[in-house]
């Protein structure tokens, strides 16, 4: 598990001493800030791993601070917001400033617990661009009168892993033993899996929790070549612009060698 820092941004300086003593209890060292501003030099100076921010800040809020590091290319690590408002809004309004998780205030803090690890040791760097602005269009599609409690909506769907994960096995089954050693195999492999998993996908929740459904696919799987797979989640968006990776996700696997876009001798 990565070992790298943590940043906790909170206006409330009794709410950050809880938060760090509870991460730090985690095995993971602790930067704190209680502003924008200074969540912004802290990041430029520590390159943190993970941030982790309050929404509801005076002055620049966690939108802004989040906007912020966007636009100064300083956001080069996942986010989590945490927020007391279990609001449609607040999934939106995360998304578009570039979040990329939501924890609910007060609830256990084994969910906040769960979300820092997955993201220490999932390899992404943050939600893959085109799956943040599919669940912002199902987020922006709802009625927010007709819309509660957002942890349940973005909770892993367990099912829809099962589902994805029988028919890559079946998919596998019919290739070679050997598939999977070959670089380009892998990628093959990544943009099917990726491709599989946005046509099950149904909802805002199911968008956004992509790199949950992604990993927990393939170790489902549990190719023998799967930790040959975590570089690639590294930079997951340079390989889902490959033609290879695109052109590899809307039919079965195979062969490399069978793929027309091999035969056409990229």
């Amino acid at each position: 598990m990565d070992k790298g820092l943590i940043l906790l941004v909170d206006d409330e300086p009794v709410v950050l001493r809880i938060q760090a003593a509870a991460v730090q209890q985690f095995g993971f060292e602790t930067l704190i800030a209680e502003t924008a501003e200074e969540g912004i030099a802290i990041t430029r100076a520590y390159k943190p791993s993970l941030v982790i921010s309050d929404v509801q800040m005076p002055g620049e809020g966690g939108f802004d601070f989040v906007d912020s590091l966007e636009k100064q290319g300083l956001k080069t690590m996942p986010v989590i917001f945490l927020t007391g408002y279990d609001d449609i809004d607040i999934v939106r309004g995360g998304l578009r400033a570039g979040g990329d998780d939501f924890v609910i205030k007060g609830g256990s803090v084994e969910k906040l617990r769960n979300r820092i690890a997955f993201w220490m040791v999932s390899g992404f760097q943050e939600l893959p661009s085109d799956l943040r602005r599919r669940s912002l269009a199902a987020a922006n599609a709802v009625k927010g009168d007709e819309f509660s409690h957002v942890e349940e909506h973005i909770e892993v769907d367990s099912a829809l892993t099962e589902k994805v994960a029988a028919r890559l096995a079946e998919e596998l089954a019919a290739l070679p033993e050997g598939f999977g050693t070959r670089l380009v195999e892998r990628v093959c492999f990544l943009g099917r899996l990726s491709k599989t998993i946005i046509d099950e996908s149904e909802t805002f929740g199911h968008h956004l929790r992509f790199p949950d459904y992604l990993i927990g696919t393939m170790n489902r799987l549990n190719p023998k070549w799967k930790h040959e797979l975590w570089p690639l989640l590294k930079r997951f968006e340079d390989w889902a612009c490959d033609t290879r990776f695109v052109l590899s996700g809307i039919e079965p696997l195979k062969e490399f060698q069978q793929y027309e876009w091999y035969m056409d001798g990229l």
